[in-house]
Order: structure tokens, then sequence, then C-alpha cells
């Protein structure tokens, strides 16, 4: 007979200043407190969550991450890929916690309760395809200045600076900020356009509550619909004044900056274009992007 126990904990100890140890040996005391059972899965090194090897349990109540950004999507991919009907439960402990901070989880870091109040959200998932290769993801895609100051963010200064490492990086970025050619597909229309930054967006993303990444509310996280924004290159200064203003005060429309909305997207490109997901570096377009059938439950 297959044992059961109530939650599946994914606990990353690379993640952010490595606090993912107290987290977890905390969470380990609160759940006996309150009669709860739980199988750890701790990653050590750097190695593909669907990789570990898992422990054959039958899981009744959800699984639990531990883990900045990467951590949640991949135990997100996690519970996908091994068809798991559980919603999933975040307790940040990354370097910047972006999706923490967007479903305004961060609080969960010190506080457990939720675990036991069994409040779900349901979130739209959404999945980027390259050329096979798929990744899940809550909140977007971006490239070009979006993927940009995430490259240059190094190791160091996340360590040094923490979340302001990225605030940083994206200031140094809006000064290099340069032109791009895609071809964008979008349901049955196709076209090619100069852009500096796109995003593909399920949820608005926060870095911090005073610097959203964007401010559109046409953004709904479980409409079924993805949300489209790219700023168009004409000049230089017109690129980074309009890349500013979109980030900070949101979909302010000077002719330049657009958006669309639909279900699928295809976007290609005859030069290298990397991309991120979801605040993590990702591979190089060609992507198709869409809408996965089902959703993710999430416990807040």
């Amino acid at each position: 007979m297959t044992e059961a126990v109530d939650f599946q904990i994914i606990a990353n100890f690379m993640a952010g200043k490595g606090s993912g140890r107290k987290i977890l040996s905390d969470l380990k005391v609160f759940l006996k407190n309150h009669g709860k059972t739980f199988d750890v899965l701790a990653v050590e090194k750097p190695t593909p969550i669907n990789l570990l090897p898992g422990h054959n349990l039958k899981i009744t109540q959800g699984v639990i991450c531990i883990g900045g950004d990467g951590t949640v999507s991949e135990s997100m991919g996690y519970i996908l890929n091994k068809k798991l009907d559980l919603p999933l439960a975040i307790i940040p402990a990354g370097t910047a916690n972006i999706m923490a901070a967007s479903f305004g989880l961060n609080g969960f870091m010190k506080n457990f309760n939720f675990l036991l109040e069994e409040r779900i959200k349901a979130i739209d998932i959404g999945v980027a395809d390259f050329d096979g290769k798929k990744v899940f993801f809550l909140l977007g895609l971006g490239l070009g200045f979006e993927e940009n100051f995430l490259k240059i963010t190094k190791e160091r200064n996340k360590s040094n600076f923490g979340i302001f490492s990225y605030l940083i990086s994206a200031l140094a970025e809006l000064l290099k900020i340069k032109k791009i050619e895609l071809k964008i597909k979008a349901d049955e229309k196709s076209f090619t356009v100069k852009v500096c930054t796109l995003m593909v967006l399920n949820t608005p993303p926060k870095i911090l509550q005073i610097f959203p990444l964007s401010k559109d509310k046409d953004i709904v996280s479980n409409d079924g619909l993805l949300n489209l924004y790219f700023v168009e290159y004409r000049n230089f200064f017109q690129s980074l004044w309009e890349t500013l203003i979109f980030h900070v005060v949101g979909k302010l429309n000077f002719g330049h900056i657009k958006s669309m909305s639909g279900k699928e997207f295809y976007l290609e490109s005859d030069l290298q274009v990397g991309t991120q997901i979801d605040g993590e570096l990702k591979d190089n377009l060609p992507v198709k992007i869409s809408v996965y059938p089902s959703k993710l439950e999430l416990l807040f």
C-alpha cells in the first residue's frame, strides 16, 4: 500500500542567501505541531526538480515550495508533469521573490497559518514552447530590455544588494537600450516590428510595491488570455523614455506602446534573441506562447 502524506515539500537550499534551511526547519516544527505529515525533496546542487529522486507517496493536501522564482516555476512543472491534482503553496526564500510579491505572498516566509486555512486562488498557466521544450509560467515572458537587465544582474550583486540588484541593473540597462526586429504572430495576425522591449503577461509582475513591471489593469490572471505589450523602437531617447514610462506609470500610450490580448502568440527573429520567464533566463527565439488547458490552484 502506498504511504500517504499531507504535503510534499520542495526546498531549494541554494536560493537567495541560503535561508531555505532555516525556513524548512521552522516549517517542519509547525506542521508537526498541527498534526500534518510531509515529505521533503531538497535541492542542494543545480538539479532540475523533475530529476530529483522522488518517493512513492500519495500526497493529499498540496505541494509546498521553499525557494525563489526559479524554484516556483520548477515546482509548478513538477505538479503538471506528474499530473498531480494539488494546490501549490509558495514560501519565498529567493533574492527577488517576484512571484510571491506579485501574488501578495511575501508575508508567508514567517507565517505558515495559510497552509491550514485551505484558501485557493485559481491562476492561468502560460506555456512557452521553444521548439518542443516547454516552460510553464505564471507571470510572463520578456525580451529586449526585460531580458537584458536580468542577464547583467551578477550573482555577486544579488548577494550584496538582494532585490535592489535588479533595480540597479534595470537602470543601467535603460542607458544601453537597443532595437530588435521581430516577427509576431497573434492569433490570425502576423506583422514585423522593431522593438526595444516586449512582454507577454499572464499576471502583472512586481519587483517592489513601488516598482511594478506593469500597472495595466487589463491583465487578469484567470481570464484565459495573455496580454502582449511592446515598445516600438524609433530612436534611443524615445525608446528609453517610453520604456521607463510604461514600467512606472503603466500603459500610457504615446503611439509607440502597443498592446493586444490573445490565447496564443508566436515570436521569431533573424537575430539571436534571448528571453526571460518569471524572472529566470531561458532559451532564444523562436517561441510559441499559449495558455495551458487547466489552471493552477494556489494556496494563499
